[in-house]
């Protein structure tokens, strides 16, 4: 039985399980890049909230990333939205209770918590503007370029494709 709870053990879910994980080591490191900048910069406390704000875009993004490979898209896609809104919704709250928790309990200061938080969707902005996860489909699949082109401007028409019929 094919349930909709699993992806499975596809190449493609790998790949995407894979993509995640690499995102999450980039956002470590710019996440530590930032922590050690401040430290230079400013002081230890400053440091460890830039940090701590990285820790808690990092976490929530894990989370909301690994509830989304739960479902097949492509087999299960009312399952798989319902779980998109499902993740994103305990994504929040996940990250407000990590931003309460990080302020009663650490007493960060808020500019470089916000930074380091910031810095996580840095991350996923380049990756968004770098067409990542930077990996391809199979070519016996080659529906991404069907759907996807690269090239926008190949299937309009040109001044030489149209026929006027004549001269005015």
């Amino acid at each position: 039985m094919n349930s909709p709870l699993k992806m499975g053990n596809t190449q493609t879910f790998q790949l995407a399980r894979l993509a995640v994980f690499r995102l999450f080591g980039m956002q470590l490191a710019l996440t530590v890049a930032l922590a050690f900048a401040a430290l230079l910069m400013f002081e230890a406390k400053a440091a460890a909230s830039v940090f701590g704000g990285g820790v808690v875009g990092m976490l929530a993004g894990l989370y909301q990333a690994l509830r989304m490979l739960r479902v097949d898209a492509g087999s299960h896609p009312e399952a798989f939205m319902q779980g998109l809104w499902v993740s994103e919704l305990i994504k929040i709250v996940l990250t407000v209770a990590m931003f309460i928790a990080a302020i009663r309990l650490f007493s960060v200061q808020m500019v470089p918590t916000i930074v380091g938080y910031a810095g996580t969707y840095i991350v996923y902005w380049v990756a968004l503007g770098t067409a990542y996860p930077w990996f391809e489909t199979p070519a016996t699949n080659n529906s991404r370029d069907k759907n996807w082109p690269d090239d926008l401007t190949k299937d309009l028409p040109t001044q030489h494709d149209s026929t006027s019929g004549g001269s005015d």
